[in-house]
């Protein structure tokens, strides 16, 4: 069981007292201070026969343990960050097969983001060792001013700094109960955060990759290629004369003459730096750092390097994967592929915005817009959990939340509304795909706070917020065609609507209606403010501004927010903007790519959202990938200098939902995907498509196949699940089977079976429910 926050005995200890340096304006003074690693260590001894022993442990930024000369466990970025003025989590580890009759515990704690976040203060640490005797006897050891603490080789580190590592300061023994610390200080207590457990998953070492190529564009500088964009960094082997200085130096793409271009990195240094002690083959990985690269790039190697000297360590939360997609279009397959290295190398504790520049964030437009893609393809549960408890934490008294959580400046108050929306839209997402009905209860009264804040900042139901609204459409950061305050007033909407619905699973009826009719005047508020002749048109708020855009027609669409006696003008509307002004391209930034291949399927052309989506030219998913992508890019274009010009950036991954919804056809029809829709669109030249998603119900696996006269689609069910399958007519003359026997010829009925119940026909479509099992439908052309 974790322990609870009355149970602490311990006490914060670190190495000096931070205030010492709080009146001091040096700037070389901060940086030493931002800088260094601090050591611990505590000896005790054992004083009879042990049936459990445990450690509750937490060092911010960031800790390794280490007991009697071993590592404890295999964590890393360890513990996940936080708010640290508010709470900081700690971790428990079982230590029994681990402890002698003398022991020592060391600790090694690092900067993380608690130095940036806050004022220029040590790292600190916090232990807990419970004891239990075979005898019934428990002992306690706690941190106390009783603990010795020294420097040691992790002489510089820093999440955007990387790390400097001098082997020739190791104190061989450090961690072990016979080390000499006479010339160690004495730990001083600090004050420290409450603490919680960490119970989301853990930052693990995931992969290790082997680079693809070496080569040397100038004398003594030696590059390699991984062939992937990812998160972590390299572990080094070297042997070399003691003090060799050996510098790796990460980027994500390269100049023309093969040199690191650092320009996507900004002010993020991104340098680690290793000292040899002179000692056979020496290897070495930072600790307490991280980096977003594809290249890595080697100074100072004693003779030259081989593709043995490195490897790729790649980093981020263990998240489990519980989605799959394969489909015959290999264009799909790569773009899955890239969203999901995307995605990975941004879950590092929170959903951060990039891994490789001066920022790595948990910016919330861009979790709450690639937040369903995450669900279908990991178990995000525990992670968006902590986050949204993240995001509570940071909530003001007026109900305003930031932009990003935690909120690490206050120039992050108060959220554009299509990035506070991640608060509200992640916490339905834990209830519709998780069932998670406790996520609502928890935050249920904070985010009707939020809904009441962004209704005082209205103004006629109109949202008077926004900052960013549909970020970085083609060849713009800004919006160009699509108002901020319409994207505000749609979040705004989207919030308000979703609360109603949360209020009904909470069987709060009062804040049903009341909710449901703001929802309804917010609707009427934005038909009248952006509702023209002419589709939801542009205020041209600039010289760029032109005309209507995608995003401005698509995001009302979604939401059937459309008067009734419009809604075919604007789909026809949306793909003369589409069809005739981009010619099968988006002109889309981040919000409305998210929307606009539902909205598309939706009103019955998925083959467009298709056609769309495979386009290889600018701007494009493909054109990515023709230009050596390998993760999603920040913009539509390939950036090479600097500003914003992400390599790896996963806001645009929400693409990837679309394929398990739509391709694969899957989807919720009640939370917790106790009964759900298989609903496969067959489009352009796809052959097959094969997926499956491990929901808190079991595995569904969804395979369909067609050829020129047969299209056959195999669905597994688990048990206590329903589902509503809808077979794609494809022919006039048609029969279904199931399991080989006939049971529809032309949309009529001609055998019933008592596991396949015929529904009816909707439209272009023949739909069945059947009860959990496995069941192949066959479509068969008949001859006229």
């Amino acid at each position: 069981m974790p322990v609870e926050e009355f149970d602490w005995k311990a006490k914060w200890i670190t190495k000096k007292d931070p205030k010492t340096f709080e009146s001091n304006g040096d700037w070389m003074v901060k940086k030493f201070v931002q800088s260094y690693a601090m050591y611990f260590r505590k000896t005790f001894e054992i004083k009879g026969n042990i049936s459990k022993a445990k450690i509750h442990i937490s060092g911010i930024g960031y800790y390794e343990l280490r007991i009697n000369g071993a590592r404890v466990g295999d964590k890393v970025l360890d513990p996940a960050q936080t708010d640290y003025s508010k709470i900081a989590l700690y971790s428990t580890y079982d230590i029994t097969d681990l402890l002698r009759s003398q022991n020592a515990i060391g600790v090694i704690v690092g900067n993380g983001r608690h130095i940036k976040a806050y004022r220029y203060d040590f790292p600190k640490l916090i232990v807990q060792v419970e004891i239990e005797y075979k005898n019934g006897k428990k002992e306690t050891i706690i941190s106390d001013e009783n603990w010795k603490t020294s420097h040691g080789p992790l002489t510089e580190n820093g999440i955007y700094y990387g790390e400097k590592y001098d082997a020739r300061l190791e104190m061989k023994g450090w961690d072990e109960f016979d080390f000499d610390d006479s010339k160690w200080e004495m730990a001083i207590v600090t004050d420290g955060p409450k603490l919680s457990p960490e119970i989301m998953p853990p930052i693990r070492v995931v992969k290790t990759l082997k680079p693809v190529k070496m080569y040397s564009p100038k004398d003594g500088i030696y590059v390699y290629d991984f062939g992937q964009n990812f998160t972590g960094w390299v572990r080094l082997h070297a042997s070399g004369p003691k003090g060799t200085e050996i510098k790796l130096r990460y980027a994500e793409v390269v100049n023309s003459d093969g040199t690191l271009n650092f320009s996507t990195i900004r002010n993020a240094e991104a340098t680690d730096i290793y000292i040899l002690k002179g000692e056979d083959t020496e290897s070495y990985e930072p600790r307490f750092t991280y980096h977003g690269f594809r290249y890595a790039q080697i100074e100072g190697f004693p003779g030259v390097p081989t593709l043995e000297n490195i490897e790729g360590r790649v980093v981020h939360t263990d998240v489990e994967s519980t989605g799959d997609f394969y489909c015959s279009n290999e264009l799909i397959n790569q773009i899955h592929k890239n969203t999901l290295w995307a995605q990975l190398s941004n879950l590092m504790s929170v959903p951060t915005d990039c891994p490789q520049r001066d920022e790595r964030l948990g910016w919330m437009g861009d979790a709450q817009l690639s937040a369903e893609e995450a669900i279908y393809n990991f178990d995000m549960h525990e992670f968006y959990k902590k986050w949204l408890k993240d995001i509570q934490l940071s909530q003001r008294s007026d109900g305003s939340i930031p932009d990003v959580a935690p909120a690490y400046n206050a120039s992050f108050y108060p959220a554009d509304p299509a990035w506070g929306t991640a608060y509200i839209t992640i916490a339905w997402y834990l209830y519709w795909y998780y069932n998670d009905r406790s996520v609502l209860e928890e935050h249920y009264e904070s985010m009707k706070k939020y809904v009441e804040f962004l209704k005082v900042n209205s103004e006629n139901n109109i949202s008077k917020l926004g900052k960013y609204g549909d970020w970085c459409p083609p060849g713009s950061v800004f919006p160009k065609r699509t108002p901020v305050e319409l994207t505000s007033t749609f979040y705004y909407y989207n919030d308000v609507y979703l609360l109603s619905k949360i209020a009904d699973v909470l069987k709060k009826s009062d804040d049903v209606d009341v909710y449901s009719q703001l929802a309804e005047e917010i609707k009427l508020a934005f038909n009248k403010r952006f509702l023209t002749p002419n589709g939801y048109d542009v205020i041209r708020m600039s010289p760029i501004d032109s005309g209507t855009g995608q995003t401005s027609n698509v995001l009302p669409l979604f939401y059937d927010m459309v008067p009734q006696d419009r809604k075919t003008d604007i789909v026809q509307k949306l793909l003369n903007l589409i069809m005739n002004d981009q010619d099968c391209h988006l002109d889309t930034g981040i919000v409305g790519t998210k929307y606009i291949f539902d909205v598309l399927s939706e009103n019955g052309y998925a083959d467009i959202a298709y056609r769309i989506i495979t386009q290889e030219s600018y701007p494009g998913f493909g054109y990515m990938i023709k230009e050596g992508a390998t993760t999603l890019w920040e913009r539509w274009e390939k950036l090479m200098g600097g500003g914003m010009n992400s390599h790896n950036h996963v806001m645009f991954g929400s693409v990837d939902a679309w394929f398990y919804k739509y391709l694969a056809g899957l989807s919720p029809i009640v939370a917790g995907w106790k009964r759900f829709r298989v609903k496969p669109y067959v489009v352009g030249d796809l052959k097959y498509v094969s997926s499956s998603v491990r929901t808190v119900k079991g595995n569904i696996e969804v395979a369909w196949e067609r050829t020129n006269n047969v299209f056959k689609l195999k669905i597994s069910v688990p048990a206590g699940c329903e589902a509503e399958v809808h077979l794609p007519i494809l022919w006039e003359k048609y029969s279904v089977s199931e399991n080989g026997k006939e049971i529809l010829k032309d949309g009529k009925q001609i055998r019933k079976e008592k596991e396949v119940i015929f529904v009816g026909q909707e439209g272009d479509r023949v739909v069945f429910d059947v009860n959990s099992g496995n069941y192949e439908f066959t479509i068969v052309q008949n001859e006229e």
